[in-house]
């Protein structure tokens, strides 16, 4: 797992002892289900979050599909999800599992939604084509006295569409990636200069990811090992675009060289 600071609760890394069992004897696994964001240009975005369904298929002598409802067990159940950025993550959630195979997480919603934007507050209403409940499939075997991270990343730049200019009005389709917490790797730099507020895109040749850089320049993805192009985009016409980094090989946490944008002749 790589360095994540928690954001409202702690996590420590451990090995669940595998004597731990229920009362009804059967061996369990331990799940941490992690939340994290892709940085956005937003001021800050809060999104309700009553839980996660995890699906699993049981080992025994009848294998059989079961549902477990991870709860996120919070009061007020809106999290600040532009927070959590730069290596800052949030537990939402931890469960003791049957031994088996997780299939799918699905991620349940609640109704208040809301960001802030140049120091105004927007209501944000579903999308007519998006649901309360977002279905992510996986496949993740989990074994008996073991402890096992999902990460699930919301990606607010996707997420967050512009329904109308006059007024300004958005909605929240919410777009999330699950990944495996062992199967990762950080990519991460800076840019420069501050004032601007670049996006980054990151490939690999089937899907594309994007992200911005927070307060003090930094860009940061997590992503599964293997060969990324990353294009760096200005967002101000006063200034170049930075071309490809292309075949970006990455098997371990990566700090990229800094890149500063220059200005057109």
């Amino acid at each position: 797992m790589k360095k994540l600071h928690f954001y409202l609760f702690p996590l420590f890394a451990f090995v669940f002892l595998a004597s731990c069992e229920d009362p009804d004897g059967s061996p369990k696994a331990l799940l941490n289900l992690i939340l994290v964001d892709s940085p956005a240009k937003w001021d800050s975005v809060l999104v309700e979050i009553e839980g996660v369904d995890i699906e699993v298929l049981t080992e025994g002598r009848d294998t059989q599909a079961q549902t477990f409802f991870l709860e996120y067990k919070s009061g007020d159940k809106k999290i600040k999800i532009s927070d959590l950025v730069g290596g800052n993550a949030l537990l939402l959630g931890r469960s003791e599992l049957p031994i088996g195979q997780i299939i799918s997480a699905k991620i349940i919603l609640g109704n208040n939604h809301f960001m802030y934007f140049d120091e105004k507050e927007y209501l944000l209403t579903l999308a007519e084509s998006s649901s309360n409940e977002v279905f992510l499939t996986t496949s993740l075997t989990i074994e008996a006295g073991f402890s096992y991270d999902i990460i699930l990343d919301m990606d607010l730049e996707k997420s967050i569409v512009q329904a109308s200019e006059s007024p300004a009005s958005y909605q929240l389709d919410p777009t999330f990636t699950l990944i495996k917490g062992a199967e990762t790797v950080d990519i991460s730099g800076t840019l420069k200069p501050l004032a601007l507020y670049p996006a980054i895109f990151l490939s690999d040749g089937k899907d594309t990811l994007s992200t911005h850089t927070d307060a003090s320049g930094k860009y940061y993805f997590r992503v599964p090992p293997g060969s990324y192009q990353i294009y760096f985009d200005a967002k101000d016409e006063l200034y170049l675009d930075t071309a490809y980094i292309e075949n970006l090989v990455v098997t371990e946490d990566s700090v990229l060289a800094p890149i500063t944008f220059k200005k057109k002749p």
